[in-house]
C-alpha cells in the first residue's frame, strides 16, 4: 500500500482504527469529513453515469416517498430447514422489497 492512504467508511470515525493502520502502514491515514458517506456519494456517481449512458430513467422515488404510507411486516419462511425470518416493505398496499430469506423463490417479487 503507498501513500496518500484515504480511510472511508463509518469506522474511519474510530481513531484507535485509523492510529492502527497508520502504525501498521508506516504512513499518515487520511480521514475525510465526509467518510461515513463516501461510498454512498459514489455509487450515486455511477448510478447517475450509467443512466446517462444508457439514456433511460430511474425508478427513483425518494423525494416522493412522503406521499406514500410505508410499512413493514414479516414471517417465517418454512420453504426449507433454515426457517429464515423474511421482511416485506409495502408502499400503500404494494410489496416494493424483500429480503432475508435464503430460497430463491421467498425473495422473488
Amino acid at each position: 500500500i503507498e501513500s496518500p492512504v484515504v480511510f472511508q467508511g463509518g469506522v474511519a470515525a474510530n481513531i484507535g482504527i485509523k492510529k492502527a493502520f497508520e502504525k501498521e502502514l508506516d504512513t499518515e491515514v487520511i480521514v475525510p469529513e465526509e467518510h461515513d458517506v463516501m461510498g454512498a456519494i459514489g455509487a450515486a456517481i455511477l448510478a447517475q453515469e450509467k443512466i446517462r449512458q444508457n439514456k433511460s430513467e430511474t425508478e427513483f422515488k425518494g423525494y416522493n416517498l412522503i406521499n406514500f404510507s410505508h410499512r413493514a411486516s414479516s414471517f417465517e419462511c418454512k420453504g426449507c430447514p433454515n426457517r429464515c425470518e423474511v421482511i416485506n416493505i409495502f408502499q400503500d398496499d404494494e410489496l416494493i422489497a424483500r429480503w432475508g430469506g435464503r430460497c430463491a423463490e421467498v425473495n422473488a417479487l
